[in-house]
């Protein structure tokens, strides 16, 4: 299984790892389309040893409830980036008012 990244909380992937399965997802999406479920997903997951409840828990987490969701809604930035601004706004204490 994949290392967990503290910053992404649920999601058992990195930075890496999300880039790769959403390049996975968008090319499967435009060959076959989506069927409403997490099917390529799975079948990404299993080839790269990822368990697949904590990927789905932490997939929906952020509106990824299907393949296409996970394309659409699943963004790096949001999921990576916003969660390092957490972080260092709790290490630099709270704020005074």
């Amino acid at each position: 299984m994949a290392p967990i990244d503290d910053q992404a909380g649920l999601l058992p992937l990195d930075r890496t790892q999300l880039d790769a399965l959403r390049e996975h997802l968008d090319a499967v999406i435009a060959a076959a389309g989506c069927d409403r479920t997490h099917r390529a997903t799975d079948a990404w997951a299993a080839g790269h040893g990822i368990a697949l409840d904590r990927l789905h828990e932490g997939l929906e987490e952020y509106g990824g409830f299907c393949d296409c969701e996970v394309v659409m809604n699943v963004d790096p930035v949001v999921v990576f980036d916003e969660l390092v601004d957490e972080v260092a706004q709790a290490a630099s204490g709270p704020s005074v008012r």
